[in-house]
C-alpha cells in the first residue's frame, strides 16, 4: 500500500503565491437544456478555486489557550533517553494567515449543485496552472434559477456515490474537498462562488534530532544545478552500523483507512480502520542551488531525520511508537529501543502536526590529551581535557578555564571594528557572524590567552592565524556557547526581538527558558573540570553599536539565567576556549 511517506531535508518548499483560477459551470440539471440562454431570474454560475496549504495546529493539546506542548524525557536504557513532544508544526509557515496558491500543475476538479438535497448541476474539467479545460462534452457552465444552493467541489482522489464522499488513507495527502452550504444565487448577470480547497487528510512529522550524537554521512548520489533548474544530492550514514532502521506503527484498528462524508446528514464516518506500520531508514536528500555544493562521496553531518506522513482526522497522535530496528550510534546500540507520543491528539483536515524527538546519549564523549575522542569509561589510561560538544565537527570546550583562577583578561585595547561581519541585529545574534578575526596578537588579551591554553593542557596548535581551524583554541560565538549548553545541560532560551540598541548599550539579556543545570555540571566535574557557571565569558561574537562603538558579547550561565550582554572590549571577563579537534 502507498503509504505516502517522504524523507525531507532542514529545508522545504513553502508555496505562498494566491491565486485563483475561473469557470462557468455546465449544466446537468433536468430543469434546464445543455446550452440554454440565461433567462430573467435564472444565472450562469461561474467559480474561484484556490488551494490551501496545510494549516498550523494552534495549541498541540487542542486548546487555543498558550499552554505548553508537553515535553518527556524517556530513559531508553543502556545510555540513551529521548525528549519527546507533540508541537505545533511552524516549518511551512511564512505568515500568520495559512496561504492559499495556485493550482500546481494538473488537477481535475468536479463541483456539483445540490437544491433540497436534488443535484441540479454538475461541471468536470481540468486545471493546469491557469488554464481550465472543461471536459469532452461539457459546455463549460450552468445555468441555475434564483434561490439557494448548496455547493460540492473535490478532485478525482475523492470517490462520489450518489451524495456519499469517500477518501482512503492511500489518497490522504492529495485528495481536496470543499462544501458551500446556503448559497443564494440571484446577481445578474453572473456570479462567482469562491472554493477554498483543503487536504482531507493531516500531515505528520517525525522529526528525529541527533542531539549530542550526529552521524557522519556521505553522498552516494548528485545531480548538480544547473541554469534552469536545481539540484540534489541523496546521503546516507557513511558507516554500515550506522544506517539506522526503525518503524512508526501504531496497535491494529487505530488508524482510519477509509473516511466517508454523508452530504445529505453532513456527518464524517470512518467505517473501515487499520494499523500504522512504516519502515524508515536514515538518510535523505538535500537540495543543491549553485554548483559544487557537494560530490559523491563527499560528507556532511546528520543531525536530524524527518519523516513525514499523512493520516484521515480522528488519527490519534498519542497511538504512534518508534522503534529501532538497526543500527548503533559511536558504539551504543539502539536496537529494541522504542519511543511513544506522550500528548494524545485527534488529527484534522488539513492541519500539519510535528512529533519531536532529541535523541541523546547519556554518557558526554571526551577530548583526551593525545588528540582522540571517547568516553571515560573506555579510556581510563588517557587524560581528559575537553568535553565534546559536536562528535562530528570535532568541536570540544576546555574542562577547564583558560585564566584557571587567575585574573580575568580584557578583550582587547581597541574601540573600533575588529571584526569582518560585526552583528547589527538579533536576528543574526545567535549565528556565527562576527568571528572572521584575521589573526590573534598581543593587542588582543582573551583571544591570546585561549590560543595559549595549548602549552597549559599539551595539546594544539600555535598557530596565530584565523582562528577556529584545526587544533587551536579559540573563544567561542554566542552560537557556540549556547550549543554547548544545548548538548550538555539541555538548555532551552528565547531569542529577543525588536530594537537591540539597549543590547548594544551594555542592558543584560536574561533569555533563559530552561537548563538541566545538574546534567551540565556532571559533564564538567566527571572528568575533573569545572563548569563555565556563574561568571561572565567572553564570546567571540561583535557587534555594531552606533557606527563608532563596537561591543563584544559576554555571557553569563546559571540556574535562573543565561545573560548576554555587549561590554565594552576594555571590561574583563573569563575565558573558555574551545576546540576543533
Amino acid at each position: 500500500m502507498n503509504k505516502n511517506i517522504f524523507k525531507v531535508s532542514l529545508s522545504t518548499l513553502v508555496f505562498s503565491l494566491v491565486t485563483c483560477f475561473v469557470l462557468s459551470s455546465c449544466s446537468n440539471s433536468e430543469d434546464l437544456a445543455d446550452g440554454a440562454t440565461p433567462q430573467n431570474g435564472m444565472e450562469r454560475v461561474s467559480f474561484t478555486i484556490a488551494e490551501k496549504d496545510y494549516e498550523t495546529v494552534v495549541g498541540a493539546t487542542g486548546t487555543r489557550a498558550a499552554a505548553q506542548p508537553q515535553t518527556e524525557v524517556q530513559d531508553l536504557g543502556d545510555g540513551w533517553t529521548a525528549e519527546v513532544s507533540l508541537v505545533p508544526d511552524t516549518t511551512h509557515s511564512v505568515a500568520p494567515k495559512v496561504a492559499t496558491r495556485a493550482i500546481y500543475g494538473s488537477s481535475h476538479y468536479t463541483i456539483q449543485a445540490y437544491q433540497g438535497g436534488v443535484l441540479k448541476g454538475q461541471l468536470k474539467g481540468t486545471f493546469n496552472n491557469s488554464t481550465f479545460t472543461p471536459d469532452t462534452g461539457d459546455e463549460g457552465y450552468i445555468v441555475l434559477p434564483h434561490g439557494t444552493y448548496d455547493f460540492v467541489c473535490f478532485n478525482d482522489k475523492v470517490s462520489a456515490n450518489g451524495t456519499q464522499y469517500s477518501v482512503n488513507r492511500a489518497d490522504a495527502s492529495t485528495a481536496r474537498f470543499a462544501v458551500k452550504r446556503g448559497v443564494v444565487i440571484n446577481q445578474d448577470p453572473k456570479q462567482y462562488v469562491a472554493f477554498e480547497m483543503k487536504h482531507v487528510g493531516s500531515m505528520v512529522t517525525f522529526n528525529l534530532a541527533f542531539v549530542n550524537c550526529p552521524i557522519t554521512g556521505e553522498y552516494y548520489s548528485v545531480m548538480q544545478p544547473g541554469i534552469s533548474y536545481v539540484g540534489w544530492g541523496d546521503y546516507k550514514p557513511e558507516k554500515p552500523a550506522e544506517r539506522l532502521k526503525y518503524t512508526i506503527e501504531t496497535a491494529p484498528n487505530k488508524i482510519p483507512e477509509k473516511e466517508v462524508y454523508n452530504f445529505s446528514m453532513d456527518n464524517y464516518s470512518y467505517p473501515v480502520m487499520g494499523k500504522e506500520d512504516l519502515s524508515v531508514n536514515v538518510e535523505g536528500r538535500n537540495t543543491a542551488y549553485s554548483y559544487g555544493i557537494f560530490w559523491v562521496g563527499s560528507k556532511l553531518g546528520i543531525y536530524n531525520n524527518a519523516t513525514l506522513s499523512y493520516y484521515l482526522p480522528t488519527s490519534d497522535c498519542g497511538d504512534f511508537k518508534l522503534t529501532f530496528t538497526f543500527g548503533e550510534i559511536y558504539g551504543q546500540s539502539l536496537v529494541g529501543k522504542s519511543i511513544t507520543v506522550p500528548t494524545h491528539k485527534l488529527v484534522e483536515a488539513n492541519k500539519r502536526y510535528n512529533v519531536k524527538i532529541k535523541l541523546r546519549m547519556s554518557k558526554n564523549m571526551y577530548l583526551f590529551k593525545d588528540g582522540t575522542a571517547g568516553f571515560l569509561a573506555d579510556n581510563p589510561s588517557k587524560t581528559p581535557i575537553g568535553v565534546v560538544i559536536d562528535p562530528y565537527a570535532h568541536l570540544a570546550v576546555a574542562l577547564k578555564d583558560a585564566d584557571d583562577g587567575g585574573t580575568p583578561p580584557v578583550w582587547s585595547y581597541s574601540s573600533t571594528q575588529e571584526s569582518s561581519s560585526p552583528v547589527e541585529s538579533f536576528d543574526n545574534l545567535f549565528y556565527n557572524g562576527g568571528m572572521n578575526y584575521s589573526n590573534i596578537s598581543s593587542s588582543n588579551p582573551a583571544r591570546q590567552l585561549a590560543r595559549d591554553y595549548y602549552q597549559t593542557v599539551g595539546f594544539g596548535s600555535s598557530s596565530s592565524a584565523v582562528i577556529g581551524v584545526d587544533k587551536v583554541w579559540y573563544i567561542p560565538t554566542v552560537a557556540e556557547f549556547l550549543k554547548m549548553g544545548n548538548v550538555l545541560g539541555e538548555l532551552e532560551y528565547t531569542a529577543p526581538t525588536g530594537d537591540p540598541s539597549h543590547f548594544f548599550a551594555g542592558a543584560p539579556l536574561n533569555i533563559l527558558k530552561s537548563i538541566n543545570m545538574t546534567r551540565f555540571n556532571k559533564a564538567f566535574t566527571d572528568a575533573g573540570g569545572t563548569p563555565p557557571t556563574n561568571n561572565a565569558y567572553w564570546t567571540n561574537t561583535e557587534c555594531k553599536g552606533n557606527g563608532t562603538y563596537y561591543p563584544q558579547v559576554q555571557v553569563s550561565l546559571g540556574s535562573t539565567s543565561c545573560n548576554l550582554r555587549g561590554q565594552f572590549k576594555g571590561l574583563t571577563a573569563k575565558v573558555r576556549p574551545f576546540i576543533k579537534y
